[in-house]
């Protein structure tokens, strides 16, 4: 599938008033056969991690040096990475205040499918199947309530981000999967696991179009909400169906958010707005097909005039600085500002955070640290940022 017919794909399915299972040409086994061949094919130049620096450059005239540092770091945090992964293919914490050992796994998985790593090949395959064993004896298979649901025994912070970026994870690597039983995990096994992953909140979403921190339609939050939003659109792009009513109830909420400065609130009937919240929410609604969104143009004003994004870059190593989640904040950004459609915002704002993450990686480990959730999840986190201008995943293919 060519790029042009993804995105017709995704605006049809999040029309209005579209039924569930609707997509833009050919029946829903059709797209997702051409996104598994297309996704396979794309694993073959991503073997051994193999970077892309003229796509890069065409996309945002950045400039060799740049590009350089780029793979030297993402290089390096591949290996620091690997080195927190334990045999059965989940992340140590460490010391981390907050441990969020679901989630963690979850991006530690993007991290390494954004930087080229396919499951099964080249040097990094094996470890990337071991990651991905490792979510899916995860999810909950009881056929319950929770059924889909991925949780971490004594796993008190994930809650459904960790879900969210469990099934966003899964949504990536369907069609890198070889569609045989040869895999350390079948394609059938996480096309199942994403299937009853997406079900589970479709099902959990809050009647003011929200999700709350627990798989209950009890009670909504902004970041929450977005965290939802992004697996939705990663399910549908790898060619599942999922429940256009539950998207545009979703994006409407995101939408009702927005405050007149342009900033967006952390849940509705809250004032309370942030930087973090606002790329978020930018970038999920670029994703949802929001091009000409004047809610969309107003938030991406905010964070290019108004904001201090352009003055500041948010790394921290002390708990006292982490109260504004820079990590989070600073993959968000990242995200949004790609997103645009002019790329200048973008290539200055990445042109001075690279430095800034060469220098504050731990130039012996390859890591950089986190104290409230750990190493694993600062790498991770930056390795994302990182690997944007390559577009490995999916879900940052401009």
């Amino acid at each position: 599938m060519n790029r042009a017919s993804a995105i017709a794909i995704l605006l049809v399915a999040l029309l209005p008033g579209q039924q569930r299972g609707a997509v833009a040409t050919g029946t829903a086994q059709d797209n997702r056969s051409a996104h598994d061949r297309a996704a396979r094919q794309d694993a073959t130049r991503r073997i051994d991690g193999a970077r892309s620096p003229d796509s890069a450059r065409r996309l945002g005239s950045l400039d060799d040096e740049t590009l350089r540092e780029v793979d030297r770091l993402a290089r390096k945090s591949v290996r620091g990475l690997l080195e927190l992964q334990r045999e059965d293919g989940s992340f140590r914490l460490g010391d981390a205040i907050n441990p969020a050992p679901l989630a963690i796994d979850a991006l530690g998985l993007l991290a390494l499918l954004a930087t080229g790593n396919v499951p099964g090949r080249g040097t990094h395959g094996a470890a990337v199947e071991r990651c991905l064993r490792a979510l899916i004896e995860r999810q909950d298979r009881s056929g319950g309530k929770t059924h889909g649901y991925f949780r971490a025994d004594g796993d008190e912070f994930s809650k459904m981000h960790g879900h969210g970026y469990a099934a966003l994870a899964l949504s990536q690597i369907l069609g890198m999967v070889p569609p045989d039983e040869r895999a350390l995990t079948t394609q059938a096994t996480v096309r199942e696991a994403l299937v009853d992953a997406i079900r589970l909140i479709e099902s959990s979403q809050d009647r003011s179009g929200g999700w709350s921190y627990n798989p209950v339609p009890l009670d909504h939050e902004g970041s929450m909400t977005i965290c939802m939003l992004q697996a939705l659109r990663g399910a549908r792009d790898a060619g599942l169906e999922v429940d256009t009513n539950v998207i545009g109830r979703a994006i409407a909420y995101v939408e009702r958010s927005q405050k007149p400065d342009g900033s967006f609130r952390y849940k509705l009937g809250v004032e309370r707005s942030s930087v973090a919240l606002t790329a978020a929410a930018v970038m999920t609604l670029h994703a949802a097909g929001q091009y000409e969104s004047p809610v969309l143009q107003k938030g991406l004003a905010y964070l290019t005039d108004n904001s201090s994004i352009g003055e500041r870059s948010v790394i921290a190593r002390s708990p006292i600085s982490e109260q504004d989640f820079p990590y989070y904040e600073r993959l968000y950004t990242a995200e949004a500002l790609f997103s645009a459609r002019e790329q200048a915002s973008f290539v200055r704002w990445y042109r001075r955070v690279v430095p800034e993450l060469a220098r504050t990686i731990d130039p012996k480990r390859g890591v950089w640290q986190s104290d409230r959730y750990g190493e694993a999840y600062a790498t991770a986190m930056n390795l994302l940022v990182l690997s944007l201008p390559f577009q490995y995943l999916p879900i940052h293919q401009r």
